[in-house]
């Protein structure tokens, strides 16, 4: 899969745009993936590992993502986070940046109860940033608007992947190098799918913890 990452400034809008570079590429209904009042580092390792995390489903045997260069460490990242053996283009041995861990970041969908789950953290001087995000307005499981709450953030993630994911990408895209522990709600309480982001994260010094009783 191909990604190339523009901005729109007059909108605020910042567009991922998916095309096929190889035969094993699933593509999905959608080909952009948009993010909107959000500022996006479209030089950031973060932004490519962000967007395998929301594709990892569609992308086949080859990641390339226009503009950025990426290191070992995220390469290795984004390859946990798709399946061994992916060829990822653009890789600089030289460049071994990895996270910082200058921030930790709470991510949730906005909700109109306001109900915000506390993240238990280590007593350090580490600061604490929350920020929440929304999608389309209707539920696509209840056909309803219900409890719907327009966040910090705008994005169309929500039809590449679930919850908890996008809450994932949408941290790293607003924490980029800098973020420690990353925290997000799962609300299905079913965490299988998050284990191999973990990993990945992991390597490169970032944590993923699942906020509980929410």
């Amino acid at each position: 899969m191909r990604y190339t990452a523009t901005y729109d400034a007059a909108l605020g809008e910042t567009c991922v745009e998916l095309t096929s570079n190889c035969y094993t590429d699933a593509l999905p209904l959608l080909s952009t993936i948009i993010f909107r009042k959000q500022e996006v580092d479209l030089k950031s390792q973060s932004l490519a590992l962000a967007c395998a995390i929301l594709t990892a489903r569609y992308c086949g045997e080859v990641f390339e993502f226009d503009g950025i260069k990426i290191g070992g460490d995220y390469a290795e990242a984004i390859r946990m986070v798709l399946r061994p053996g992916v060829n990822i283009n653009g890789v600089d041995g030289h460049f071994r940046t990895i996270s910082t861990g200058d921030v930790d970041i709470v991510c949730e969908k906005a909700r109109a109860d306001g109900h915000a789950p506390i993240a238990n953290r280590l007593r350090d001087t580490v600061p604490l940033t929350r920020v929440d995000w929304s999608g389309d307005f209707v539920a696509r499981s209840t056909r309803s608007s219900t409890n719907h709450a327009f966040g910090q953030m705008h994005t169309n993630a929500e039809f590449f992947a679930d919850q908890a994911t996008v809450s994932t990408a949408l941290a790293l895209l607003h924490g980029r190098d800098r973020v420690r522990n990353i925290y997000v709600e799962c609300p299905s309480n079913d965490a299988t799918d998050l284990k191999p982001i973990a990993s990945s994260l992991s390597t490169v010094a970032i944590g993923l913890e699942l906020l509980r009783g929410a």
